[in-house]
């Protein structure tokens, strides 16, 4: 249901493979319990803001086969729907898409705030098509009014001098540096809550 409440849209990570092999050895490695639910931070967050905020969590297609130009076409089925002062967050690869995307196209609305938690930016592997050439960035296309980063330094998943880029294109974001939070794959994530409540 439409609302006036501030719009927060949360993009998930995922996998760009473009070998079989390798996807099919993630999956055998994977664990499975269907009697074992695991929380996500999102979720928590999500419940949080739901009396203030009109919050999205996208399902972008097969994140385990992950196709920047799949996950742009189903997010722009969003974009009818935005409203100024919208808040984007996205995890690793969602980041790294938000990070892309932001930089090429230029949104009807005014963005109040980007977070990118962990993202991919500089080439890594299985994240083709998701990063983008930085040698020659010239900002984001769309209005923005606050980047900010969320970064670990125990990360190896996506290790910090990711964010630590960003911050060098782009001075005026702010990098929350975290020591113990690795991928950011906990169950609360009090600290992005606090900033998004405060608009």
């Amino acid at each position: 249901m439409e609302t006036n409440k501030p719009q927060v849209i949360f993009i998930h990570g995922g996998d760009a493979f473009r070998d079989p092999e390798k996807l099919y050895a993630m999956l055998r490695q994977r664990t499975f319990n269907p009697y074992e639910a695991k929380k996500k931070w999102q979720e928590l967050l999500f419940a949080n803001l739901a009396d203030t905020h009109e919050c999205h969590r996208l399902s972008l297609p097969n994140s385990f086969w992950a196709d920047y130009e799949a996950w742009k076409i189903w997010f722009e089925k969003m974009v009818p729907y935005l409203r100024d002062g919208v808040v984007f967050v996205g995890h690793s690869l969602g980041g790294s898409f938000l990070f892309r995307y932001l930089t090429e196209n230029k949104l009807p609305v005014a963005v109040a705030q980007v977070h990118l938690v962990a993202p991919v930016i500089l080439p890594a592997e299985d994240c083709e098509g998701f990063y983008i050439d930085i040698k020659n960035w010239q900002g984001f296309s769309s209005s923005i009014a606050a980047v900010h980063l969320w970064h670990s330094e125990d990360d190896f998943v996506v290790p910090i001098i990711h964010s630590e880029t960003v911050m060098n294109l782009y001075p005026t974001a702010t990098l929350h540096r975290f020591t113990d939070q690795f991928h950011f794959i906990g169950e609360a994530f009090p600290e992005i809550e606090a900033v998004i409540t405060t608009i």
